[in-house]
């Protein structure tokens, strides 16, 4: 239901995983189905799951902080999500009723 466009929230790290991710750009070619070219199932995607609709700004702030060395843009220190609110698609909503 969630393509892979700017702040999504998606599940990677196969195999090493779960690691989630948010996109800071439209990722649907990386990260949707056929992206995943190291699979023999070409239809193969990671599972995008949420969006983050209020924090942007903060999603841009730990986006700019220093990484480690390497392909993956690890951070180089861990970033804590100190608060967070869940909240149901109001077509989730209506469809309960």
């Amino acid at each position: 239901e969630f393509p892979h466009v700017q702040y999504t929230v998606g599940y990677a790290g196969r195999p090493g995983g779960p690691d989630f991710y948010i996109s800071v750009e439209d990722n649907s070619k990386i990260h949707g189905p056929g992206g995943q070219t190291s699979y023999k199932d070409l239809s193969e995607a990671d599972p995008c799951f949420a969006k983050v609709i209020e924090g942007t700004e903060a999603v841009q702030r730990i986006h700019r902080l220093t990484t480690k060395p390497g392909n993956y843009r690890h951070l180089e220190h861990n970033v804590a999500i100190v608060y967070m609110r869940i909240q149901k698609d109001e077509k989730e909503e209506d469809e309960e009723d």
